[in-house]
């Protein structure tokens, strides 16, 4: 029986993954194997951008998406 717990071969995306629960949700998924999208939405001051990034060094071949999922043109360009 395969084990539920491994991403090998999948692809996550989790949005406003840069910190908090989200940070801790895709770290999860990329020690399980899964090549993982980091999401974060604009600040004026940058910190999200730099806080998904430093997320993204934990993980292996991330791809760092920005996009403001209340944005329907964004989501529908992140999933393209």
């Amino acid at each position: 029986m395969s084990n539920p717990l491994d991403f090998t071969g999948k692809v996550v995306l989790v949005t406003g993954s840069s910190r908090g629960l989200g940070a801790a949700m895709i770290k999860a998924f990329g020690n399980r194997g899964a090549q993982c999208g980091v999401n974060y939405v604009v600040d004026p001051a940058g910190q999200n951008k730099a806080d998904a990034e430093s997320v993204a060094k934990e993980l292996n071949d991330p791809l760092v998406i920005e996009c403001d999922v209340t944005k329907r043109e964004q989501v529908e360009s992140m999933l393209m």
